[in-house]
């Protein structure tokens, strides 16, 4: 099984990951993490490099402006891309608050 697919699983499972520097981090439910901790260890560099990929580019408060009216910030708990925003907002001007 792939590190990709190991993170997806984990992520179905109730796993959070947080990036804290050049470490994973993982939240959420304590059954899983502890079930998929030591599977993850083990592929302790590419999990790294894997959640850095998925990780990047996404913020969590981002600052609207739409044409028709005054602009205003948007909350995303989980983070969002740029193109994510931008599909909800169209035709708006976005950027990350953070």
């Amino acid at each position: 099984m792939g590190v990709k697919d190991l993170i997806d699983q984990a992520e179905a499972a109730g796993v959070i990951f947080i990036l804290r520097g050049r470490r994973v981090g993982l939240k959420g439910d304590s059954v899983a993490i502890a079930q998929w901790a030591p599977r993850l260890r083990d592929h302790r560099a590419e999990v790294l490099r894997e959640v850095q990929k998925r990780l990047a580019g996404l913020h969590r408060i981002w600052i609207i402006r739409p044409p028709w009216r005054a602009a205003f910030t948007v909350a995303c708990p989980q983070g969002a891309t740029e193109a994510e925003v931008r599909s909800v907002w169209v035709g708006a001007d976005v950027e990350p608050l953070e």
